[in-house]
């Protein structure tokens, strides 16, 4: 980014940050996504900076920025949330952080269901020890397609899960 363009996007952030980030923190309500949320936004902006720079209404822009990313963050948190009800019914005041491969009976039913790499993304998630922006970021993968590959791999466990309640091993 040259000077000038560097000055414009410096003055933006300091001008206007305590706005967005109030408009952020109203649709997530919690400070770390909140903050996620605007680095996006002001990545966004630094990458193409010419683009962003003849915008009519920069702020605008960013908020709609920000609206998106919000809405990447609360369905993570939704499919996050699902993940924690069907870890609980299937086994009862036992926490995902305590299951580990050979030492609890769904781990092995589940490698039965899906393969080992698919497993790991999923109980990563499970955990809490990553999220869906840290799993698309190591599997090279967008976004969009790591919500679509976790969501397969639920839908797997899901029916192999019903199927087992109704039908036995």
């Amino acid at each position: 980014m040259e000077r000038s363009t560097d000055q414009f996007i410096a003055n933006l952030y300091r001008e206007n940050y305590r706005a967005l980030y109030l408009h952020a923190y109203s649709m997530l309500g919690q400070r770390p996504e909140v903050e996620v949320a605007l680095q996006e936004a002001f990545l966004a902006a630094c990458k193409n900076p010419e683009e962003f720079m003849r915008k009519e209404n920069p702020i605008t822009w960013m908020e709609k920025v920000i609206e998106k990313m919000a809405l990447h963050i609360l369905r993570e948190r939704r499919y996050t949330a699902a993940l924690f009800t069907s870890f609980e019914e299937l086994a009862p005041g036992q926490e995902p952080s305590t299951l580990t491969e050979g030492s609890f009976e769904l781990i092995d039913f589940c490698q039965s269901v899906v393969t080992k790499e698919e497993l790991k993304l999923f109980l990563r998630i499970a955990e809490g020890s990553s999220t869906f922006a840290d799993e698309a970021d190591r599997l090279g993968i967008k976004l969009s397609t790591c919500y679509k590959r976790f969501e397969r791999i639920r839908e797997k466990l899901q029916k192999a899960m019903d199927d087992y309640s109704k039908n036995g091993p």
